[in-house]
């Protein structure tokens, strides 16, 4: 199926892609690792420490969501400015 169908249909999930991509970076792998272990620091800790580090991880967690959202807005845009720039040199083989 070519692309401009699959985008089409909603089978383009580039989040999904972008998950199963970093899965077997080592160092994705690593850093995965000192953040489970902190996370078990964080579970032994007393009730104000954890109530902080549970706060901290969340308002992280929004702000991340938001830098990817708009990191996969911008890569959209400039994706669609690379096919304007081709289609002015190349008619389009649709």
């Amino acid at each position: 199926m070519d692309f401009f169908k699959e985008l089409y249909n909603g089978d383009v999930y580039p989040a999904e892609e972008i998950a199963v991509d970093i899965g077997d970076d080592p160092k994705y792998k690593e850093l995965l690792a000192k953040l489970a272990e902190a996370g078990k620091q964080a579970e032994n800790a007393d009730d104000e420490t954890q109530q902080i580090v549970r706060r901290y991880r969340e308002t992280f967690e929004d702000l991340i969501g938001l830098h990817e959202l708009h990191a996969f807005k911008v890569g959209f845009i400039r994706g669609a400015e690379l096919r304007q720039a081709i289609s002015k040199t190349n008619k389009p083989s649709v």
